[in-house]
């Protein structure tokens, strides 16, 4: 970008080539330095918009589960006002955006009547039955996020002037801001998790400004290169950033995937999970959970009753197999806590 461009040719202005041996040489060396960063400059704050974009959201560590998110319509509250849909454009950017960091799965809400009647229509007896999907089978939400605009605009404001010899060369400077305010909401409890506040910002020179935005659609590449599209961009992933870290985590933990009649217990992680063979596993029926009589909040888990235990014998890449080595209601969703080495040879 700009500032990889900047860096470089800044590295260059200042390499000397050969040493410099008089005053005259290094009068000379100075006077062409000055004149080729003073037009670096100008030509670095007038091709167009000027911002850092923040790096993208790290990826969550492999033993956390990727939480299920579904992002509503935008409330617009700035004082824009054009053509462009802001409240639903901005939710696509945003679920884009979570798409994109991979931390995130993220389900339908906009539009989601019309994966129903395809699920319905696939139903009709004038369907074929090859292909059909399983009802039953959409997935719901846990986390819900919400976003409003707080502000979507253009000002003009500041100056810049750099001076080559006897020339002055300035510019009106503009600045785009996009603020938005993030709600993560639990959708089991209704409880808001958090709140997020983030902004984006770019600068343009008066002459870019003036461009019409009018043949521009809303999330297009024309769009990402305007000051509003650079600094929208810029919003988005830090809003995205944010989510990664406020979102309530959970942490993947071996249950039991499926038994068989011969004995074989097949386990919900294999290699990707770090599952080996000979591991040992106890099994035990969920826990009791414990609430608060007067608020209804979770106080605890009582762990649940021991009732077996098993030993891997296959690991595959997301799936291992087991062999039971005590117990007889063993069954599907059943809780595994790895047993130490030392406890399983005893």
């Amino acid at each position: 970008g700009k500032s990889k461009f900047l860096s470089v040719s800044l590295l260059f202005c200042f390499r000397i080539e050969a040493m410099v041996t008089t005053v005259s040489d290094m009068r000379m060396l100075l006077a062409r330095t000055y004149t080729a960063l003073s037009v670096l400059i100008v030509a670095f704050f007038l091709t167009g918009c000027v911002s850092f974009s923040p790096l993208r959201a790290k990826a969550l560590p492999p033993d956390v589960n990727r939480p299920v998110v579904a992002v509503s319509l935008f409330e617009n509250r700035a004082s824009f006002k054009g053509r462009w849909q802001l409240g639903s454009g901005m939710a696509d950017l945003l679920a884009s955006e979570m798409l994109y960091s991979g931390n995130f799965i993220l389900v339908e809400r906009k539009h989601l009547d019309f994966v129903v009647n395809e699920i319905n229509m696939q139903r009709d007896p004038r369907f074929r039955e090859e292909g059909r999907v399983d009802a039953g089978r959409l997935k719901g939400a846990h986390y819900l996020v919400r976003g409003v605009i707080n502000d979507f605009s253009q000002i003009g404001g500041g100056s810049f002037f750099v001076a080559i010899k006897s020339f002055l060369l300035g510019g009106r400077g503009h600045t785009a801001r996009v603020a938005l305010t993030l709600t993560i909401v639990e959708v089991e409890s209704g409880q808001v998790v958090d709140a997020i506040q983030c902004a984006g910002k770019a600068r343009a020179r008066a002459g870019y400004v003036k461009g019409d935005y009018e043949d521009v659609s809303f999330g297009g590449d024309a769009f990402f290169k305007t000051p509003l599209g650079t600094a929208t961009r810029d919003a988005i992933r830090r809003g995205v950033k944010e989510i990664t870290t406020k979102m309530p985590r959970t942490y993947w933990r071996p249950v039991v995937a499926e038994t068989f009649d011969d004995g074989r217990v097949l386990i919900n992680g294999g290699a990707d999970r770090g599952v080996s063979v000979g591991a040992h596993y106890m099994v035990s029926v969920a826990g009791r959970k414990i609430t608060d009589p007067v608020t209804g909040n979770l106080l605890s888990v009582l762990p649940g009753m021991v009732i077996g235990r098993i030993e891997v014998t296959d690991v595959y890449e997301h799936i291992s197999s087991a062999r039971i080595l005590e117990g007889t209601t063993i069954k599907r969703g059943q809780l595994l806590s790895p047993v130490s080495a030392v406890s399983a040879a005893r």
